[in-house]
């Protein structure tokens, strides 16, 4: 079992999300970056679906009541395990009485940290992921975040030694970021707006939430009227009136009525979702077709990936 020590709002139960339901309004939710977490489970061995922890911004403090192999993944910083530090993203033995402590973060905004055999929960709605928004998920099954006191079953592991990602899968989430996007066909925007959307950067605002982030540029785009009220998917780059871009991410509603100008694919979304305001982004056009050989390889490396 796992105890938890240290807390925040942003720590959740996560698996790869909720899927199916949108049209009864049930948010997606899951991991912000589905291929760090997807890496988590990867390097254990687990089902790609198996329950994680999400840690958002740091600040977890975990105490192990039995032995156990653990991964970590994603952003990373000032982490250390019975006081001494951790080295990098990958898998480390954990013995009883051990006590996990992943401080502050210095690249990236989520950590995952995922448990051999994962975490024992009951699905809803066929998952376990947390969504504040809709009261579904986590360790009480209402959608609340990790709190202290919290305990976590996991199965007793027989330890194995320390195994790290390789360094060539590790991401920088630091560097200016350029995501492909999926343009929609659209009588919204003309051929001027999307040249404009595609030749210039953004910086990432400080508005940045599970349901979406704003995005800032030097000059704003316009869509012709008029809206209405459409379903939008997981990854979707809504124009708003005041022509800024907002990204919709992993607790987004179904429906929007702001015009949509495409969609991110999933690894690009993933690496979006690790960068923290004042980042810099920008978009290129991708083919579908492209673009799902890509997921498909993603789902060819780790399952079900989503």
């Amino acid at each position: 079992m796992i105890r938890i020590k240290q807390s925040s709002p942003m720590h959740t139960i996560q698996d790869l999300g909720r899927f199916g339901f949108a049209s009864q309004g049930v948010a997606h939710a899951g991991p912000m970056d589905s291929i760090a977490a997807c890496w988590a489970n990867w390097m254990l061995g687990n089902p790609v679906n198996s329950p994680f922890i999400e840690i958002g911004g740091g600040g977890l403090v975990a105490e192990f009541t039995k032995s156990a192999n653990v991964a970590i993944a994603g952003a990373w910083g000032d982490f250390t395990l019975d006081g001494q530090p951790l080295i990098g993203p990958g898998c480390y033995p954990v013995k009883a009485g051990e006590v996990l402590k992943i401080g502050r973060l210095s690249s990236g905004l989520f950590t995952y940290f995922a448990v051999e055999g994962g975490f024992d929960m009951t699905p809803f709605l066929g998952s376990v992921a947390t969504c504040q928004r809709d009261a579904l998920g986590g360790a009480d099954g209402s959608g609340n975040a990790l709190a202290a006191g919290d305990a976590l079953s996991h199965e007793t592991s027989q330890l194995k030694p320390l195994r790290l990602i390789p360094r060539r899968y590790l991401e920088s989430y630091q560097a200016p970021l350029i995501c492909d996007l999926i343009l929609r066909n659209s009588e919204h925007f003309d051929a001027t707006v999307i040249d404009y959307f595609f030749n210039q950067s953004y910086v990432v605002g400080r508005e940045q939430s599970r349901m979406g982030y704003r995005l800032e540029g030097q000059t704003s785009i316009s869509a012709r009227r008029p809206r209405y009220s459409m379903p939008i998917p997981l990854g979707g780059v809504q124009i708003p009136p005041a022509g800024q871009p907002i990204v919709l991410m992993r607790d987004h509603g179904s429906l929007g009525g702001y015009p949509m100008i495409g969609t991110l694919t999933r690894r690009s979304l993933s690496r979006l979702a690790q960068r923290s305001a004042g980042r810099v982004v920008s978009f290129r056009p991708i083919k579908r077709d492209e673009a799902t050989t890509e997921f498909l390889k993603y789902q060819e490396f780790f399952g079900d990936f989503r």
